[in-house]
């Protein structure tokens, strides 16, 4: 949607009224030399740069005193006090203390002459006059060690904030703004900490060293450029933010630029050459002072208006997510300010210079607070508690480590006042100290404030950390994608959500499962997903609607599909071959005003490569499964194949030798041996068979075998009934059987017993029993009680034939488990073995 033309007019002309209204006070300085040189018939003259004695002299009592007397100045090294009373400046009287400012002022790089009383003493003092600090002012202790703390203060916040936007700066563009407007106010504050550092430590720049002083002018000029930038920046990111406004002002946008530009030369060159004509650089921070708060104001009083613009206008587009409270009390702060610069309001100042640099301080760091309101919207997408909890346990640390070398050192001179050779040698002692004290608090102390001060994101990453380490015990696909998303809703408190899983992938039941947490109208269901699920799966990054966390390239119109189900986040659960294999889908919080940020993100990124994990894991269970259930069909296969050889020659022999002598035995034996073939085709593809169906195939084996061993074959049952419909995998008892017999009774001279029972166990699992008076086995003649008899057991190979071998891997592969088989033997008791068979059983 477009402005009425009439509209557009309007705004090109606001525009056009806010650049003249900043440069008003330089106008006026201009008009104001110009109609005294006009009045008074003189040439301009150039004026030098501005002087200073590093001394606040004060009238009090018709008497010219020294009310503060910089401890780093020119007068202070040359013996002069807070509280003399001066008399005479190069033995020329003064009587008000503007008098000998502006005497001073006209005198940079020169000696004067103080004569004052001192002490009760009249005494005389040569003092140097250096050049006036530009945009800073040490008239009091308070006011310097305050404004110290404070461009310190809005530094280290800068430097929090830069941290926070620059990674957010590749993706968004206006994240990108609030960087270079964040870096534009980090140049003027950070400039001017360090030419307050330098004058700290080192007093006067061009009196401790020529190229110190080059340089911290230098300094000054780059630190104005900072502070010159960041208002127009300011205007400008508000203007390309309300996007209907940024059209409307197309073209008309270079006006902006004018103030900062004409200020700035005005400002380069009446600092290098001391002064533009008769303008000296001190008069030209009441005009940038003006410039800062017009453009301030201008820039929050269209960040009051953009909602309503926005509604009307650009309903469509996302909102910034500026606060319009804050916005309209620093616009108010913005108005006085400028009102104040220009002399609209009464001077609470008056004539104290302390409190005229303290005005002049406050609102230095003070224009800087908008930057904070508007990158706010950035700001609360990045690392925001990650930053900051990081960045103040590094500056406690630094603080600590300061205060605590700046205390050693005092006290070893304290200690040893003359001795400054052993004082070099303990306070090198005292630096290893702190370094190996650094080394060890950094982390605590780090952990301490991160605990002091948890977050709500800290706390959703500590419960998403311990659902990522259960994540791997979980073995169902639809209870992964459930128990994943109510975690993921709970932990970062989200309106609602839901998770796309494929289940079952490489197989052929391969499908879609899905969760939902809160679900909300409109659904997002698997309609949905299939209209973006193939570009989402193509460029496999995050989505999110705002542009600070996008990192896809969707069209338009799977970007409209997200946006109309409400959707605010999209991450894909992908595969370590970078694959899709999900995406997690969530809606806006559930906190007002609450986003997700690049900590979000990145946890939520970690998780979803845990459950991708989780997905293809579960892929592979599926796979070994249907593996295991082939693998356990051929197994139970050979089982049945097993029979026919071995078994049908002697069964045969045995049928061929009762002709003769008993064929109604042999007749008999012939009927067990078919019915025994009989169930061995009816059991088909079966894993498992009730326990009487197996109980029948074994009573009609062990006809056939006594036929064969007579009476050296002995056979006691105690079966409980109770069990016979519990199922049993088909050919396992049998095989148990044939192996007693086969293995123990058949090798024994003059035979033995065979006895089989079963029953049920405490915890409802089914115990059937085999045991034998055979040989033995003697791989098991040991004093351990009970074989390990799962396959990769060293004793298994060493008597297993291809039977029992196939029973133990069946049983593992049905049941998971190695320890359901026990065999005892001895070789005067023979051999028992107990089948475990749990409760769990069904009959496939």
């Amino acid at each position: 949607m477009t402005l009425h033309p009439r509209a557009t007019w309007l705004l090109r002309i606001l525009l056009l009224l806010i650049s003249i209204t900043a440069l008003l006070p330089f106008g006026r300085l201009v008009v104001d030399w110009a109609t005294f040189v006009r009045v008074v018939n003189v040439e301009l003259a150039q004026l030098p740069p501005r002087g200073f004695d590093w001394v606040r002299w004060q009238d009090r009592d018709g008497e010219i005193v020294a009310a503060y007397v910089d401890p780093r100045g020119t007068a202070y090294k040359a013996g002069l006090r807070e509280g003399a009373t001066l008399f005479q400046v190069d033995f020329q009287q003064y009587f008000s203390a503007e008098d000998v400012k502006r005497i001073v002022e006209r005198s940079p790089g020169s000696a004067m002459m103080y004569e004052v009383t001192q002490d009760d003493e009249e005494q005389i003092f040569e003092i140097a006059i250096t050049r006036y600090p530009t945009f800073l002012y040490p008239l009091s202790k308070s006011l310097w060690v305050a404004s110290g703390w404070g461009y310190a203060l809005v530094t280290f916040l800068h430097i929090l904030a830069l941290l926070i936007v620059v990674p957010l700066a590749k993706r968004s563009k206006r994240a990108l703004s609030s960087t270079i407007l964040i870096g534009a106010a980090l140049v003027w504050v950070g400039g001017t900490l360090i030419r307050f550092l330098i004058v700290t430590i080192a007093g006067p720049p061009e009196l401790a060293a020529p190229s110190l002083g080059a340089a911290f002018e230098a300094l000054t000029l780059f630190s104005l450029v900072g502070w010159l930038l960041f208002p127009v920046l300011l205007l400008r990111h508000i203007l390309f933010d309300v996007a209907t406004i940024s059209k409307a002002t197309k073209g008309w946008r270079l006006l902006m630029y004018a103030p900062p530009a004409i200020l700035g030369i005005a400002m380069f060159v009446a600092t290098a050459r001391g002064s533009i004509g008769p303008i000296p650089p001190v008069a030209l921070t009441t005009p940038i002072l003006f410039y800062v708060c017009v453009y301030v104001a201008a820039a929050t009083g269209l960040m009051v208006l953009s909602p309503i613009l926005r509604a009307r206008l650009e309903s469509d587009q996302p909102a910034p997510g500026w606060s319009r409270v804050g916005s309209a009390v620093v616009f108010l702060l913005a108005v006085v300010g400028a009102l104040f610069v220009y002399g609209a309001l009464p001077d609470i100042a008056g004539e104290d210079d302390s409190a005229a640099g303290g005005i002049i301080v406050l609102l230095q760091l003070f224009s800087v607070a908008p930057i904070t309101l508007v990158s706010l919207a950035s700001l609360r997408y990045g690392r925001f508690s990650y930053v900051l909890t990081r960045g103040f346990a590094y500056a406690a640390a630094l603080g600590l480590i300061f205060f605590s070398f700046v205390g050693g050192l005092a006290a070893i001179d304290a200690l040893n006042p003359e001795d400054g050779q052993r004082n070099i040698v303990l306070l090198g002692i005292w630096v290893v100290v702190l370094l190996v004290l650094v080394d060890r608090l950094a982390r605590p102390l780090r952990n301490v404030i991160g605990d002091r001060f948890k977050t709500d994101r800290e706390r959703a990453r500590q419960q998403l950390n311990l659902f990522g380490n259960r994540v791997r015990t979980i073995l169902d696909a639809e209870r992964l994608a459930h128990e994943s998303v109510f975690v993921i809703g709970e932990a970062l408190n989200v309106r609602s959500a839901v998770l796309f899983l494929r289940a079952g992938m490489g197989t052929s039941s391969e499908h879609w499962v899905n969760a939902t947490y809160k679900p909300e109208t409109p659904y997002f269901t698997r309609v949905e997903l299939a209209n973006v699920w193939a570009h989402l799966q193509e460029q496999d990054k995050v989505w999110s609607v705002n542009s600070e966390l996008n990192e896809s390239n969707l069209a338009e119109s799977e970007t409209g599909v997200l946006r109309d189900f409400g959707v605010a986040l999209a991450v894909p659960v992908s595969s370590g071959r970078g694959e899709p294999v999900g995406v997690l889908v969530l809606g806006r919080k559930a906190r007002r005003r609450s986003v997700y940020n690049l900590e979000d993100v990145e946890m939520l990124k970690a998780l979803c490569g845990q459950l991708s994990v989780a997905t293809e894991r579960l892929g592979l269970i599926e796979r070994e499964k249907a593996l295991v259930r082939e693998s356990a069909e051929a197994q139970l296969a050979a089982l049945r194949a097993q029979i026919n050889p071995h078994f049908l020659f002697n069964a045969l022999n045995t049928i061929a030798a009762l002709i003769d002598e008993k064929p109604e035995e042999a007749e008999d034996t012939v009927q067990q041996l078919a019915g025994l073939f009989r169930y061995v085709l009816q059991t088909g593809s079966r894993t498992f068979v009730p326990l009487e169906e197996e109980l029948r195939l074994v009573r009609q084996y062990l006809h056939i075998e006594q036929a064969r061993f007579g009476e050296k074959l002995q056979i006691e049952e105690n079966w409980d009934n109770a069990l016979n419909a519990t199922s049993v995998p088909a050919f396992v008892v049998q095989t148990l059987v044939e192996n007693a017999v086969k293995h123990g009774i058949e090798r024994k001279r003059e035979g033995g017993i065979l006895r089989l029972s079963s029953r049920s166990t405490e915890g409802g699992a089914m115990e059937i029993t085999i045991a034998d008076t055979g040989v033995g086995i003697p791989a098991l003649f040991t004093d351990t009680p009970e074989a390990d008899l799962s396959p990769e057991s060293e004793s298994a190979p060493v008597f297993f034939g291809i039977g029992l071998r196939n029973v133990t891997d069946r049983l593992e592969q049905l049941y998971g488990r190695t320890d359901l088989l026990h065999m005892t033997s001895d070789p005067e008791h023979g051999t028992v073995v107990r089948l475990l068979l749990p409760e769990e059983t069904h009959i496939q």
